[in-house]
């Protein structure tokens, strides 16, 4: 089957996929259903701000078939440039969906990432929201890279047709990017602290709140420790370097 032409937007140096998240779900079950191995990232801010600082990072992104923006920083930066994504696309949002057209087809996922017994606490709760989606397996994050070999060899013994990967950016992406030709798997796909979230660790907030873009508040008012550097100075940076590109400096990225 061949895919539909890619639309997007090449902002800050990483090519960004301009579709909403209906769209964003169809495009998932395209690549599956192409008959080729995708992969599949997401962005926002932060990410954003690696991606800079980072050329690996960027241009392993830039490799990637599809990526969309988990963040509305993304989005309202873009529009700065007069772009337009439609909006923000998140995983904890439509995974619950996108799982229930998985377990109509067939399709089998494997998690893998997160602190020991938070990939089987996600795995369970989409079962729930999900019925009849085939989880081949599970298993936490925390490994080093000498264990990679084992751990694809365990993922391709399990014959998933999707990976989800949860290591946080950019170690999921490095890591998919050193692992994916062992990978026997038709979709890999980044997710950062998905499985935090689909477990109940962590808590999202008001739905309100979500809806317009302030989720980043919710986080740090649960984990402030952790994030205030990076949404308290980190958003800041992003804009100004937002700006920066905009009308004082011509991108060469």
């Amino acid at each position: 089957m061949s895919l539909a032409e890619r639309k997007s937007v090449h902002f800050l140096g990483v090519q960004i996929d301009t579709l909403d998240t209906q769209n964003f779900l169809g495009r998932i079950l395209e690549l599956l259903e192409s008959g080729r191995k995708a992969k599949v990232m997401y962005v926002n801010a932060d990410c954003m701000l690696q991606s800079l600082e980072n050329k690996t990072y960027r241009r392993i992104l830039n490799k990637a078939d599809l990526v969309y923006a988990d963040g509305v920083g993304v989005v309202w930066g873009a529009r700065l440039y007069g772009y337009r994504i439609p909006g923000r696309s998140t995983a904890a949002d439509f995974m619950p969906h996108l799982c229930r057209a998985f377990a109509k087809r067939g399709y089998r996922i494997y998690l893998l990432g997160a602190r020991e017994g938070v990939a089987e606490e996600a795995a369970a709760s989409l079962l729930k929201q999900a019925p009849g989606l085939d989880v081949a397996g599970v298993r936490h994050g925390y490994f080093g890279m000498a264990e990679s070999h084992r751990i694809v060899e365990t993922i391709n013994a399990a014959r998933p047709d999707v990976l989800l990967v949860g290591l946080g950016a950019p170690a999921q992406e490095i890591w998919i990017e050193e692992n994916e030709n062992n990978l026997d798997v038709p979709l890999i796909w980044g997710v950062g602290g998905l499985f935090d979230f689909l477990s109940g660790r962590t808590r999202r907030g008001p739905r309100w709140l979500l809806d317009n873009g302030f989720e980043w508040i919710c986080r740090l008012i649960v984990e402030p420790r952790r994030l205030w550097r990076r949404y308290l100075l980190g958003n800041g940076r992003f804009l100004l370097q937002v700006l920066r590109f905009r009308f004082f400096q011509k991108s060469n990225l």
